[in-house]
């Protein structure tokens, strides 16, 4: 084999060599960009996630948590829930909250421990695009704590 023969083939090899290069390189590229870019679709059998709300029950805890201290928050309760309070002291030292639960549209249960008893409580929501964060306490109503969420 002399010189010439073999710069040939070498030429050659070295150009394949490129090329398998340039193909890696790409299929590298676009499998990079397409995990990068990816958007991910769920399909969710049984709705219980979506039907929790879990801005209402935020609200709910905000809500309830400044009516207790004495300073109703206006974002998240009613004009009409404040000014009762102002009339009427609404005023309990919640030492922990146990539970917040979602009953159904517009209304949660909280359940709490306050002076070392246990107390639940149901508080209806107002659901409205004006408000700020959609939801505000409208209502609230002790409820018997049911034995079995003690």
């Amino acid at each position: 084999m002399n010189y010439e023969e073999f710069e040939a083939k070498f030429m050659k090899e070295n150009f394949k060599l490129k090329i398998a290069l340039a193909v890696s390189l790409i299929i590298f590229s676009v499998g990079t960009a397409s995990i990068l870019l990816e958007k991910r679709y769920y399909l969710y059998k049984g709705g219980a996630l979506f039907e929790e709300r879990p801005l209402a029950e935020e609200v709910c805890r905000q809500s309830f948590n400044t009516l207790a201290e004495g300073t109703p928050n206006p974002n998240v309760v009613s004009s009409g829930i404040i000014e009762l309070a102002k009339k009427e002291s609404f005023s309990l030292s919640i030492e922990k909250i146990y539970q917040v639960k979602s009953l159904e549209v517009g209304a949660c249960k909280i359940i709490l421990k306050s002076d070392g008893k246990l107390m639940a409580f149901k508080i209806t929501l107002d659901g409205n695009n004006i408000n700020p964060f959609y939801y505000k306490l409208t209502q609230i109503d002790e409820v018997p704590v049911p034995k079995e969420e003690i």
